[in-house]
């Protein structure tokens, strides 16, 4: 490598640090606050970077809510995708491996509720303000990921028999159902807490866990 390519890979390294900032002061703001609160100015103070400067990286609001989703998206997935990739995984059933990415959610809503509450401010900043579809295509295709990984599992169980054949035309409804079921829920006990004093009769955690039985027996062969 010449000197010229070293500094340049340098260069490359410190503009791929500085986005990684941006994105994680982004990110805190969001899921702490929303997006629409929050101004590049105040993204820019906490990633110790100049306005201008940020604006160089990211031209619109929009564009830096687009980017911190795909950046908290993928963040997720790095977490997950080594088990999901493992021999134990593998060597399961359909419905054990579907059992497996349920109980993922439990573990999402106690380790981070940052990234719920993050996700569902994006969705509802993306909706209101009518982001094209267009501007979404690879945030979409960054969950598309997540639907491949469940969506295996799910056809995997039809054709092993653990998982009731009479989804085999459903699949894809299959999927829609269960994941919007558990990530709704987890969604809605991160941003309400214990809005209510009847809420704090029941761990969070718990209703989860028991919302994924639920749906897993009702599946099972």
């Amino acid at each position: 490598m010449t000197e010229k390519e070293k500094l340049l890979e340098d260069k490359d390294e410190i503009k791929n640090l500085r986005k990684n900032r941006i994105l994680q002061s982004a990110f805190t703001f969001f899921s702490e606050k929303g997006i629409d609160t929050i101004a590049m100015t105040d993204i820019a103070k906490d990633a110790e970077i100049g306005v201008a400067s940020l604006y160089r990286y990211y031209e619109t609001k929009d564009e830096i809510a687009i980017k911190t989703a795909m950046w908290a998206w993928e963040n997720q997935k790095e977490d997950i995708m080594p088990e999901i990739e493992s021999a134990d995984y593998e060597v399961k059933t359909g419905l054990e491996q579907l059992d497996f990415i349920f109980g993922k959610f439990v573990k999402l809503f106690e380790n981070a509720p940052d990234f719920l509450r993050f996700i569902y401010f994006f969705d509802s900043y993306a909706v209101r303000t009518k982001i094209a579809q267009e501007r979404l295509v690879d945030y979409e295709k960054m969950i598309g990921t997540v639907q491949e990984v469940v969506s295996k599992a799910i056809n995997k169980g039809i054709e092993d028999g653990s998982i009731d054949k009479k989804y085999a035309k459903d699949e894809e409804k299959l999927y829609f159902t269960t994941m919007h079921s558990l990530f709704s829920t987890a969604q809605k006990l991160t941003l309400n807490k214990n809005m209510l004093s009847i809420d704090s009769k029941t761990n969070g955690a718990e209703q989860l866990a028991l919302l994924a039985k639920i749906l897993i027996a009702g599946i099972k062969a």
